[in-house]
């Protein structure tokens, strides 16, 4: 039997409709899938409100979501909050944009681009939908859609961005005292050991010597794995896998695990640091 005129477009309608059933199944399974981040969900709850500049604002909402306080460098605050530094592909709702220049993210650092805002889906293609406050420097949070850093702080000469994740797990535990270091002692390849610098970080190099380019300073509390036994050059240094990579540390501030220690993949990065003193142990790395 011949369709009427008016079935085709009845066919259609219905098409339609199942497609957007499905798409909506496919979201609302998605959404279930994905446990929701306590930090995304606190800053979302201040939509539409005024809450000041980006920066005091983000502190605010992390300390309520996490009860975690980020301190006042733009880089090493989030590292005192126990924070890890993440790719944007592996970028999360919850996570961090900071944008700042390397060069000055000292507490009264003040300069066009300086942002930070809050993830609220990562797109994939190095964009997000974000939250953050006084986007359009009327101290408002607004949520927004297909935010990209990379073009954000390229913008302005000198910046750069980097992502930063704040939860469980992402911090030493204070639970587990760490052992002190034993100087001139041993390491061979597969031994655990952790970095030993109270108050400061540790530089992880491209190779064994000072001269060396610095990658990251790891943070107090840092898993690493010995990769091979240390050489002497200046100072000893160890090849070591971390959380930021591979690259040779200054053996003597390494304190080993027991060997009974549990393997911990969560270890803290910070800012690169040309040099540091730990008078108690060594001159400098």
């Amino acid at each position: 039997m011949p369709m009427s005129q008016h079935r085709p477009a009845l066919a259609a309608i219905l098409v339609a409709v199942v497609a957007v059933l499905s798409v909506t199944v496919a979201a609302n399974t998605a959404a279930a899938a994905s446990p929701p981040n306590s930090i995304a969900q606190t800053a979302v709850s201040y939509d539409g409100t005024w809450q000041g500049e980006c920066w005091g604002w983000v502190h605010k909402v992390v300390f309520e979501a996490t009860g975690r306080s980020i301190g006042f460098d733009y880089r090493q605050g989030f590292f005192e909050a126990g924070a890890v530094e993440v790719s944007a592909a592996d970028a999360q709702p919850g996570d961090i944009i900071q944008i700042a220049r390397d060069s000055d993210t000292s507490p009264g650092a003040d300069y066009a681009g300086l942002h930070t805002s809050i993830i609220l889906a990562n797109l994939g293609d190095g964009r997000f939908d974000v939250i953050d406050s006084n986007q359009n420097f009327d101290g408002m949070v607004h949520q927004r859609q297909g935010y990209d850093p990379a073009a954000a702080a390229a913008r302005y000469a000198g910046l750069n961005y980097h992502i930063y994740r704040i939860g469980e797990g992402t911090a030493p535990s204070p639970a587990t005292p760490l052992a002190l270091p034993v100087p001139g002692e041993s390491f061979v390849a597969g031994e655990r050991a952790r970095v030993y610098t109270p108050g400061d970080c540790l530089n992880l190099r491209s190779g064994p010597g000072r001269n060396y380019a610095p990658i990251r300073c790891l943070a107090h509390g840092t898993a690493v794995t010995v990769l091979a036994a240390p050489s002497t050059t200046d100072l000893r240094w160890v090849k070591v896998r971390t959380a930021a990579g591979d690259g040779w540390v200054a053996a003597d501030f390494l304190a080993k695990e027991p060997a009974t220690a549990r393997p911990s993949s969560a270890g803290t990065v910070g800012p690169v640091m040309q040099r540091r003193a730990f008078i108690a142990l060594a001159a400098s790395d």
